[in-house]
């Protein structure tokens, strides 16, 4: 029978929770606060914690983090009745196996509790824990948002990453879909071995296949030395397939049989070599109306989606964007050595009215180049450009460094001032020297 520790200073909640719990066929233990429940953490050895976050004394992320320096397999259930994003994200970055609002849905709570169990026993065969730098990784990679299908998709990246099962990714481009894959390969039972990834489109079937599946010393002609393969590179970690959409038929037919087969060739090697690595694919088109037209396999589509995750577009979670905005200037004022802390008035209001056809690419880009030309610590409206329609699509908008960031936001400021300097070097925060020297170097012209 396994043990549940339920930790909250409401009486009520919990003699409910224990009542509940218990007629699940779960033995329980409860405790009305942090330091009470460390020691039967203790002494007890539960094999899962449900706690509340706010409580008298430790809270239950400072719990959170307490348990998992000691027992770094044990589940660990949030709950709380203040579903904020922030919160919502530190409960996964400190390693709460799951986080509930309340009020409990008692359904909701026994089916993650049926999960942490399941992910605490899988995870036992492992030695090490999660190192600072995985941790980094998850936290770098990781996507943000409060909205009900968000918080699901963190649940569901919560169960499947501690399952060695196919995983299909869906969405529209700029939606996240690799971050997703990152933080799916960095959190569960994959993390410590390599991610590899490939962009099915960016590549002829040719080289495609090569770089797929590698081939030995002079098994192809004009080669003299060998090649690893993708599928190899991984080993017993993830292979993430992108835009899985492009793939050919003679692709598509090599790639079932080496996920059926679990097993491939390699050009030159007499034996075939086992697949070991989770494979992770993706693509930004319908692949069902693919399978109906006869353009993408229909059993290659049922063997990849044995777990599915469809990505929201920014334009349907726009509850989101003030939490996106708070975790991605974080994140560029490391890459852009900025120290912008605050976000101005007005900002949140005119990010809400764009409709962000490139998604959170097309908000992280646009936040780049904003904070590119903010001078001080806060993020002011004036330097927010929101790009028309076309021009924020995924396929314009990939600017490939901060020299482009710059020259785009520059013309953009110059147009809507109709060229007038004196005003732009203002709005600009340079000199009107500085201001010349950039207009010619990138070679800058009024419309």
């Amino acid at each position: 029978m396994s043990k549940i520790l339920v930790i909250d200073d409401d009486s009520i909640i919990r003699t409910l929770l224990s009542n509940s719990l218990g007629k699940a066929g779960y033995e329980v233990l409860t405790a009305a606060d942090g330091e009470s429940g460390l020691e039967i953490i203790n002494n007890d050895k539960p094999d899962l914690v449900v706690t509340d976050y706010q409580m008298p004394g430790m809270s239950g992320i400072d719990l959170i983090t307490e348990v998992l320096k000691k027992q770094p397999g044990l589940p660990v259930i949030l709950l709380t009745a203040h579903g904020d994003v922030a919160l919502t994200i530190r409960s996964i970055q400190v390693g709460a196996y799951d986080f509930i609002e309340k009020p409990i849905q008692m359904q909701e709570l026994l089916e993650a509790i049926r999960n942490g169990l399941e992910a605490s026993y899988q995870s036992q065969n492992l030695t090490e824990s999660i190192t600072p730098g995985m941790r980094k990784a998850i936290e770098d990679n990781l996507l943000v948002g409060k909205t009900p299908a968000m918080r699901e998709i963190f649940k569901n990246v919560g169960r499947v990453s501690m399952n060695k099962v196919n995983i299909l990714i869906t969405g529209e481009t700029g939606t996240g879909k690799e971050l997703i894959a990152r933080l799916i390969h960095f959190s569960g039972i994959t993390r410590e071995h390599p991610l590899v990834v490939v962009n099915c489109s960016a590549l002829h079937e040719d080289i495609l296949e090569n770089e797929l599946f590698g081939y030995t010393e002079g098994a192809l002609p004009n080669t003299t030395t060998a090649k690893t393969g993708k599928f190899e590179l991984a080993g017993e970690g993830t292979i993430f397939l992108d835009d899985i959409s492009d793939l050919n038929e003679a692709m598509q037919t090599r790639l079932l049989r080496v996920i059926q087969e679990l097993e491939f060739e390699k050009p030159g090697e007499p034996a075939p070599v086992p697949l070991k690595a989770r494979i992770i694919a993706a693509t930004n088109k319908d692949l069902e109306a693919l399978v109906k037209s006869g353009k993408f396999r229909e059993e290659l589509y049922y063997r990849l989606k044995v777990f599915t995750i469809a990505l929201p577009p920014l334009r349907n979670r726009k509850d989101d964007i003030e939490a996106l905005v708070d975790h991605l200037m974080q994140k560029l004022n490391r890459k852009l050595n900025k120290r912008i802390v605050k976000i101005g008035n007005g900002v949140i209001e005119l990010l809400n009215t764009h409709d962000w056809p490139g998604n959170v690419r097309e908000l992280e880009n646009t936040l780049m180049q904003a904070m590119i030309m903010t001078r001080g610590d806060v993020l002011e409206k004036e330097h927010i450009i929101l790009l028309s329609k076309h021009e924020g699509s995924s396929e314009e908008y990939e600017l490939k460094s901060i020299a482009d960031v710059e020259k785009v936001h520059i013309k953009k400021i110059l147009d809507r001032l109709k060229w007038n300097k004196v005003e732009a070097s203002r709005v600009l925060e340079i000199t009107r020297p500085t201001l010349n020297a950039k207009i010619a170097k990138y070679g800058l012209k009024h419309n």
